[in-house]
């Protein structure tokens, strides 16, 4: 059996050089000058052609999937955008709208509190949970253009409640509340993704939860030179993404250019993650993502990252090898390639494309 003292070790990897606080830089109008964010602009890249198309990710409705009726064909859906898209957003997926509105307004009175108050509850050295920004490794790194706040939820015996905010005062119950939400929809997905795939995949496959909770500032100033996020694949089985306050952001890569995903006001943003895809041998992919600035706008966004165990070896399901297929990925123990992940930024590269995932 996994002991505490390791799991938290997992996620204390990732070393981060303290850097200025984003909200605070962007509140100073009169200062915010090219000059000001040079540490956040990007050299443009002829790869980074935008989508203007009416392309827009599959919507998948978990109320169908559960009833019998209607399974069938919101299954075949399921597979399809999971197969082709690697994203999909979930609607009528049935979390209460009392704790969506606790959970939203809590994180945004965490993210107005003055500076020195939400610091309480920043990340400490060598830690990736609490309060700033991750994976800054050097004074010459250019930087993402948010603030986060990265807490392990589950499973609950793994929790470290230091960075968890005490103000508001309701906070950590709306975390709570929120977080076992989000497991019951994501244990919800992966029954019926086990389904499409005619395997079993049990509760461990998924078991553990992270909630990185991410203010994105609006940038007037050369918005288009900036990212919130960089281009990344996330190392979880599933991802499930909620956009709080409804500004675009989010865009994925699909055929050579960034499409953006436009937010939908009853619906989590879903994504196959890299376990997911090594699970499959490939048949869903884990697809590049990143997130772009607005220059009026300030974005808010709670990702919430499901992964296997940390004492699970993940590679391909043995039944979909039965056929013959050429096994694609090696068989890892998932604490293995935390280590590896979260003690690096991966700027611009997708964690699938290491060589320790390749056979």
């Amino acid at each position: 059996m996994e002991t505490k003292q390791a799991a938290e070790a997992k996620w204390s990897h990732g070393k981060t050089i303290p850097v200025k606080n984003v909200q605070a830089l962007a509140s100073d109008a009169a200062e915010l000058t090219e000059e000001a964010i040079k540490r956040y602009i990007r050299p443009a890249r002829t790869s980074d052609v935008v989508a203007h198309s009416s392309q827009s990710i599959p919507i998948i409705d978990l109320a169908r999937l559960l009833d019998s009726q209607t399974y069938r064909l919101e299954a075949d859906r399921l597979k399809s955008a999971c197969e082709e898209w690697g994203f999909f957003q979930v609607q009528n997926h049935g979390i209460p709208d009392t704790v969506l509105e606790n959970m939203r307004n809590d994180l945004e009175h965490f993210f107005r509190l003055p500076l020195d108050e939400k610091n309480k509850f920043g990340q400490l050295p060598g830690d990736l949970q609490g309060y700033g920004q991750a994976f800054v490794e050097s004074e010459h790194q250019t930087l993402d253009w948010c603030d986060r706040l990265y807490l392990v939820t589950q499973p609950p015996q793994e929790r470290e409640m230091r960075p968890w905010p005490t103000t508001p005062a309701s906070f950590r119950k709306s975390i709570e509340s929120y977080s076992s939400e989000l497991m019951r929809v994501t244990g919800s997905l992966m029954g019926i993704i086990a389904r499409n795939l005619g395997v079993e995949l049990d509760r461990d496959t998924y078991a553990n939860q992270a909630l990185r909770m991410t203010y994105y500032p609006a940038c007037p100033v050369a918005h288009d030179k900036v990212l919130g996020i960089s281009p990344h694949s996330d190392i979880s089985i599933l991802t499930l993404v909620w956009e709080l306050n409804l500004v675009e952001g989010l865009q994925i890569k699909r055929q050579d250019a960034w499409v953006p995903v436009k937010p939908h006001p009853k619906a989590l943003v879903v994504n196959v993650g890299d376990f997911l895809e090594v699970l499959t041998n490939g048949k869903y992919q884990s697809i590049e993502h990143r997130v772009a600035i607005n220059p009026h706008k300030e974005r808010m966004s709670i990702s919430a990252f499901h992964l296997p165990k940390y004492d699970m070896s993940v590679g391909p399901i043995s039944e979909i090898l039965a056929g013959g297929e050429l096994k694609k990925y090696k068989t890892l123990r998932v604490d293995e390639v935390a280590k590896v992940v979260f003690s690096s930024k991966l700027d611009g590269k997708k964690t699938k494309e290491y060589a320790m995932y390749s056979v």
